[in-house]
C-alpha cells in the first residue's frame, strides 16, 4: 500500500494541466455517472465516492458527500476545492465504515489500479444499505484504446499502462460481469469514448485542431454509448446489491 500511496502522492504533486480533449472526455464520463444517479429517486442519500482525486468526481452532486482515496496529496486537494465534503485517506479495500452505512458508492476508473478488486467489491457489498446502488466505470478492453494498447505492448515487449500506474489492470464487459455477479446485479450499461487515441506524449496530435472536431461529434458519442455500450473506452454499470440470507 506505501509504494502505491506513494505513487498517487507524488502523481498529485506533480499533477499536469490536461488538454482539451482529456477535459471533454471525463465531462462525459461524470455526465453518466450523474444521468446513474438520478435513477436513484431516494432523497438525502449517503454517497460515497471511491477514489475521489482532487476534482472532477468530487463534481458529480450538489450534495454532501463521503470521499476517500489513497493519496493524502489528493485529500488536501480536495479539501480546498470541495470543503463542504467529508474525506478519509482509506484504502478501498479496506473501507472505515460500518455496514449498511451508505445507499450510493461511485468507483470511477478506479477498480483497474487496486491490488485486490474482489476484496474491494466485497468490502462495497458491506458497506451498502440493502438495495443500495454501485456505480462503476472501467477501461475497456473492447475499444479502439484497448487495441491500441495490446498493439504498443506487443511492439515494446512490456506493458504500456496510463501515467505509468503501478497497477493498470483494464477489463472486458464479460470478466467485469463475472466479478459484480458475485456481489450485486447489473441494472443498466454503458459505454463512454468512442474516438481514437490522438497519440502519447511528443507525438499527440495538436489538441487545438482535434477537438473541435470531436466536439461536433459528441451526439454521435452519445447515441453510441447506448446502442454499443461494450466498445467505448470506458465501460459504466450500474448495479444494486445483492441481498443474502
Amino acid at each position: 500500500m506505501n509504494k502505491i500511496s506513494n505513487f498517487y502522492d507524488k502523481f498529485y504533486t506533480i499533477q499536469k494541466r490536461t488538454t482539451k480533449i482529456e477535459e471533454m472526455k471525463q465531462d462525459i464520463r461524470v455526465n453518466v455517472i450523474r444521468k446513474f444517479l438520478r435513477k436513484d429517486n431516494r432523497t438525502h442519500k449517503k454517497i460515497l465516492i471511491v477514489g475521489c482525486g482532487s476534482e472532477k468526481d468530487l463534481s458529480i452532486t450538489r450534495e454532501r458527500i463521503i470521499a476517500i482515496d489513497i493519496s493524502s496529496i489528493a485529500i488536501k486537494i480536495a479539501k480546498k476545492r470541495f470543503p463542504h465534503n467529508t474525506y478519509f485517506v482509506a484504502d478501498a479495500c479496506y473501507l472505515p465504515f460500518a455496514n449498511n452505512f451508505f445507499d450510493c458508492i461511485v468507483c470511477s476508473e478506479v477498480m483497474e489500479h487496486v491490488v485486490d478488486s474482489n476484496k474491494m467489491l466485497f468490502e462495497f457489498q458491506r458497506v451498502l444499505c440493502e438495495r443500495g446502488t454501485v456505480i462503476i466505470t472501467v477501461p475497456n478492453w473492447y475499444s479502439f484504446y484497448g487495441m491500441f494498447r495490446k498493439l504498443a505492448e506487443f511492439i515494446t515487449r512490456h506493458s504500456v499502462t496510463a501515467g505509468n500506474q503501478p497497477i493498470d489492470n483494464w477489463y472486458t464487459p464479460g470478466n467485469l460481469k463475472i466479478q459484480l455477479n458475485r456481489h450485486f446485479r447489473i441494472e443498466e450499461i454503458r459505454g463512454i469514448w468512442y474516438y481514437p487515441p490522438m497519440g502519447r506524449g511528443k507525438y499527440m496530435a495538436p489538441s487545438f485542431l482535434v477537438h473541435p472536431i470531436f466536439k461536433a461529434l459528441q451526439p454521435i458519442d452519445w447515441f453510441l454509448g447506448r446502442i454499443l455500450p461494450k466498445n467505448g473506452h470506458m465501460y459504466a454499470v450500474r448495479c444494486t446489491k445483492i441481498m443474502t440470507e
